[in-house]
């Protein structure tokens, strides 16, 4: 055997190693444990927080007795105008977080402002605080307005309480 033979033999040998060690590495790095949150990243969110359609919110309405509707709005804005059975709860105010985040967190919530914007602000909040049903109206009170929704000038409904 020739020393260049011994030459390709250990370096190939190299090449195998370090491939070894990459691929291990990797697969270490591919832990199903996500090490920021202790969350398996296996496992499906089973929280939904997504806009939804104008069609989809009335879908909710008839099917879901136990949506809770929320205007984000101003009260200037709510006093034009809003969606029949919405609470109120301006996200301007400082006590939004005070106030949203002590409804109950098991019920479908569907927020909604006049383009769709501080609603979406206002879902990615309560996500982050373990809410498990979010939905915010595309297009917001606009959108519904365009799409021929109806429309009400009644006082806000109550917002449901968690129990404690």
């Amino acid at each position: 055997m020739s020393c260049q033979d011994c030459s390709a033999k250990h370096q190939g040998l190299t090449l195998l190693f370090g491939l070894i060690m990459i691929l291990n590495a990797l697969g270490c790095s591919a832990n199903p444990q996500n090490r920021s949150t202790g969350k398996l990243q296996d496992q499906p969110d089973l929280s939904t927080a997504r806009d939804i359609s104008c069609s989809e919110l009335n879908t909710l309405i008839a099917n879901r007795p136990d949506l809770v509707i929320i205007d984000v709005r101003t009260l200037q804005e709510w006093e034009q105008g809003h969606i029949p059975t919405a609470g109120r709860i301006d996200f301007l105010e400082d006590d939004f977080d005070s106030i949203a985040f002590a409804l109950p967190k098991n019920r479908p919530i569907a927020l909604y402002c006049a383009a769709g914007g501080r609603s979406s602000e206002a879902m990615q909040k309560m996500k982050e605080a373990g809410f498990s049903e979010l939905y915010n109206l595309r297009g917001g009170f606009y959108g519904w307005e365009d799409a021929g929704g109806t429309i009400s000038e009644a006082p806000p409904t109550s917002l449901p309480q968690k129990r404690q």
